[in-house]
């Protein structure tokens, strides 16, 4: 294999996905090593870009990785110092390769969306900016529909003819619709791709009807390359619109054009389609997306995480997945929620205020991976408070209460100032005189600790870590 041009191929799918700089700054002088035993070896010239990039883009890069080649399951990130000296063969120009000229519009054509092709990509009024296939997560419960997504993506018309995508409420259908458009369009932007839903095109068909405009309504519908339709199951018991639909089709199939549906069930299940239409659905492929189990859905958050370019503790985003598991939508609500705590008041939000979040939204009477009968809070003062703060640090708690300007001193002093104040409600006058100081101190001490909150991972972990011991 050109390890050279498969890294390059990854690279293209990350680089929408990531600011300028910070693809710039952490993917130059990278390359791919090695791929063994289905494992993608990815080498970075220092320790600390293979931390930094294992760190945060691990699941991107993993992603991207098995849409070029599906027998990839892993990756793993070695230091090799010769990637280092800008010369080396393996590693790719960044700057040259994806350096892109000022945005152009494709082409404007009546009738039709318009396409514009900008730095970052591809964007369209019909399709959703968000949903792409670099941003889906693949599981055990939706890798035959990604892969027939990409795909089809690939060579429209060619393979997968209709492609049906079916599943729950919120599962990932519309997303992997959307996704399939944008590929296509990142790969020919001159394809004209039309994305509709069932309410949309029986309004226009309607509409088009009255105004005796049919012919331009078929018109738009059939001078595409690829259809994108969803919610087919609303057409039910929409006997001319379903017909209308059926010619279409006809037409768009024999013609080598590409046609994908998504469903809530399987075409064999909806009843009040006509037949002859249920099964045209049926003569491609029918994939299925199931609810995600525990794994994809942590997977799932960890990557929302990284796009939102949140830190959360990860013991929250295991508190959401073992808890939410009706859908990829609840899993997104139930982390912006916990992102939004965060922003906006400064603090993570603790497994308990999560829980009762979650139990209020879901309507739980209990909330897995939280203790029935939690104990009350074991620290009720700001010395008591002191005395736990220095205690998960290991160190004296006259040094935590000291004058020491060492960094390790300062921040257990400035956690336990903050904790005093955020979880135990004391006044400032009462720990700033368990600290020998004045409040003015501690008031700088605890909105230093709520900004450091929403970027220092390192002092996240330290603050939950003591919360934790408060049974928080």
């Amino acid at each position: 294999m050109d390890y050279k041009n498969f890294w390059l191929s990854i690279l293209r799918r990350l680089e929408p996905t990531i600011s300028k700089s910070q693809f710039l700054t952490w993917f130059q002088n990278t390359a791919v090593l090695s791929i063994e035993n289905e494992i993608l070896i990815v080498g970075t010239p220092t320790n600390f870009a293979r931390d930094w990039i294992s760190q945060k883009y691990a699941i991107k890069i993993l992603q991207a990785a098995e849409e070029e080649n599906s027998q990839i399951k892993e990756v793993e990130f070695d230091v090799d110092a010769a990637l280092g000296d800008g010369i080396d063969p393996r590693t790719i120009e960044l700057k040259k390769v994806f350096a892109k000229p000022a945005d152009k519009k494709v082409y404007k054509a009546r009738g039709r969306e318009e396409v514009v092709l900008t730095r970052s990509g591809i964007l369209s009024a019909k399709l959703n900016p968000r949903f792409t296939l670099a941003n889906f997560v693949p599981g055990d419960e939706n890798r035959l529909a990604h892969a027939a997504a990409l795909s089809v993506s690939r060579a429209p018309g060619m393979t997968y003819n209709p492609l049906v995508i079916y599943g729950g409420v919120g599962l990932g259908k519309t997303h992997l619709l959307s996704a399939i458009g944008h590929e296509v369009l990142t790969n020919d932007p001159n394809k004209v791709v039309a994305f509709t839903t069932a309410e949309i095109f029986t309004r226009e068909f309607v509409a088009a009807s009255k105004k005796f405009q049919a012919d331009e309504f078929k018109k738009k519908y059939r001078d595409v390359d690829v259809l994108l339709f969803d919610d087919v199951q609303f057409l039910e018991n929409r006997d001319k619109t379903q017909t209308e639909l059926f010619n279409i089709f006809n037409e768009l199939h024999s013609a080598g054009k590409q046609v994908v549906f998504t469903s809530d069930r399987p075409p064999s299940e909806l009843s009040a389609i006509v037949d002859r239409l249920r099964s045209r659905l049926t003569w491609g492929l029918v994939a299925e997306i199931e609810q995600p189990n525990f794994h994809s859905r942590l997977a799932i958050l960890k990557s929302k995480t990284q796009e939102r370019r949140a830190i959360l503790d990860p013991e929250l985003l295991e508190f959401i997945a073992m808890n939410v598991s009706d859908s990829v939508r609840s899993l997104e609500s139930a982390l912006a929620w916990s992102i939004a705590q965060t922003d906006l008041l400064k603090t993570q939000p603790t497994v308990r205020e999560l829980a009762r979040m979650l139990g209020k939204i879901n309507k739980k009477d209990r909330v897995l991976g939280l203790p029935e009968n939690s104990p009350e809070i074991p620290v009720s003062t700001p010395a008591e408070m002191i005395e736990l703060v220095a205690k998960h640090f290991n160190l004296p708690t006259e040094k935590v209460c000291g004058t020491s300007r060492k960094k390790e001193f300062l921040t257990a002093r400035q956690i336990a100032m903050y904790l005093a104040r955020e979880i135990l409600g004391c006044g400032l006058a009462e720990i700033a005189q368990n600290f020998g100081r004045d409040h003015s101190t501690v008031l700088h001490s605890v909105r230093k600790i709520s900004r450091e909150l929403q970027k220092n991972e390192a002092l996240v972990r330290h603050v939950n870590a003591v919360k934790k011991e408060l049974g928080l």
